[in-house]
C-alpha cells in the first residue's frame, strides 16, 4: 500500500509518499546500525591512539632503559679499567722499591775499586784520600757532589767528573792547573797559574818566569786561593799573551823574569845574558819574531834588545851592547 500525505506550504498544495511502517523499521534498524558502527570505529580509532601513545612511551621508556644501561656498564668498565690501572702501578712501584732495596742492601755493589785519570802533579793515594775513601761504601749511596767538593779543595785540581761503573768501580777524573809563573816571597816561591790562582808555597824554584811587580801582599800570597783581583784584570791576560807568543817563537824557556814597571813588560834571558824591553807588549807576535832574529846575530853578546816602539809607526827593533865599562862594574858588585 502507498500512502501520501498531503501539506499545505505556502497556499500550495502537496503529495508526498509516505513510507511505511515496514519500511521506516529498516530506515530506522540501519541509522542504528551506522551510530553503532560509527561509535565502534570511533573506539577503536581511540584504542588505536591510545596504543600508540602506550608504544611511544614504551619505546621511550626502553630507550632510556638502554642508554642508562650503557652508562651503567662504561661507567662499571672505567672502573675496572682504572682498578686494573692502580693495581699495574702499585705492582710496579712494589718492583722497583725492591730492585732499589736489593741494590742498596747488596754487597755486590760495594765499592771495590776507585779508578783515577788526568792527574799529573797530584798521585792517586792523595785523590783517592780528598774523596773520602769510598772503598767499601755502596756505590748508589755515595755522594758525588760531595766527592767533587772535596777533591777540589786541592789547589791544584781545576775540575773533577765523577761516574759509577757498575757493579763496583768508581770513576774519577779530573783537570789540574798547571804552574805557569812563581812569585818570590821572602826564602820561598808561590807557584801561580796563567788564571792567578795560588798553587803552592814552596822553598824550590820551578821551571817558570818569575812575576816581578806584582800589587798582590805577601798575606794574600801565602793564604789566600788567588792574586789579588786588580792584578788578575791588569796583567794575567797579558801575561798570558806573552808566553804564548815566546813559545811560537820557541824562546819560551829562555825567559826566566818578568817585570812589570809602569805597565811595562821587561824579560830577563839569563842564559842569554840579555834583557828584552817589550814596552806594553802590544805587537807581541812580531815583537818575539824580531827578538828571536836579535838573539841568532847576537849570540854571546851581552845587552838589551829594544821592542818598545810601534812597529806600526816606523820603529825598528834594535840590539845595544853592554859596554866593557859596565861590565866591569857588575863583576865589582
Amino acid at each position: 500500500k502507498q500512502v501520501f500525505l498531503t501539506k499545505l506550504i505556502n497556499g500550495k498544495t502537496t503529495h508526498n509518499k509516505a513510507i511505511n511502517e515496514n519500511n521506516q523499521n529498516i530506515l530506522n534498524r540501519e541509522e542504528k546500525e551506522n551510530l553503532e558502527n560509527q561509535e565502534d570505529l570511533f573506539i577503536e580509532f581511540k584504542n588505536l591512539k591510545y596504543d600508540q601513545e602506550n608504544a611511544t612511551k614504551n619505546t621511550k621508556i626502553a630507550t632510556n632503559k638502554n642508554i642508562k644501561r650503557k652508562s651503567n656498564k662504561k661507567r662499571i668498565s672505567k672502573k675496572r679499567k682504572k682498578k686494573r690501572r692502580i693495581l699495574k702501578i702499585a705492582a710496579l712501584i712494589a718492583i722497583i722499591t725492591g730492585i732499589i732495596i736489593f741494590t742498596l742492601v747488596s754487597p755486590i755493589f760495594n765499592i771495590t775499586n776507585i779508578e783515577i785519570s788526568g792527574n799529573e802533579t797530584i798521585n792517586e793515594s792523595t785523590i783517592e784520600s780528598l774523596s773520602g775513601k769510598q772503598k767499601g761504601k755502596n756505590i748508589f749511596q755515595i755522594n758525588k757532589k760531595e766527592i767533587i767538593n772535596s777533591i777540589k779543595e786541592n789547589a791544584y785540581i781545576d775540575s773533577v767528573l765523577v761516574k759509577r761503573k757498575l757493579p763496583g768501580t768508581l770513576q774519577i777524573a779530573v783537570s789540574e792547573r798547571k804552574i805557569a809563573y812563581q812569585v818570590k816571597v821572602i826564602n820561598s816561591y808561590v807557584y801561580l797559574d796563567y788564571k792567578g790562582y795560588i798553587l803552592e808555597n814552596s822553598s824550590k824554584t820551578a821551571n817558570v818566569p818569575t812575576i816581578s811587580g806584582f800589587s798582590t801582599d805577601q798575606d794574600t800570597l801565602l793564604n789566600k786561593k788567588k792574586i789579588s783581583n786588580e792584578d788578575i784584570k791588569r796583567y794575567m791576560n797579558t801575561l798570558f799573551k806573552i808566553m804564548e807568543s815566546a813559545k811560537n817563537a820557541e824562546i819560551w824557556d829562555k825567559i826566566n823574569t818578568i817585570t812589570i814597571r809602569n805597565n811595562e813588560y821587561i824579560l830577563d834571558l839569563n842564559k842569554e845574558d840579555k834583557k828584552v824591553y817589550l814596552g806594553k807588549a802590544t805587537d807581541l807576535t812580531n815583537s818575539m819574531m824580531y827578538v828571536k832574529v836579535i838573539l841568532e846575530k847576537e849570540k854571546g853578546n851581552k845587552g838589551e834588545i829594544f821592542v818598545n816602539g810601534e812597529l806600526n809607526d816606523g820603529f825598528k827593533p834594535y840590539f845595544r851592547e853592554q859596554k866593557q865599562e859596565d861590565k866591569k862594574e857588575e863583576k865589582k858588585q
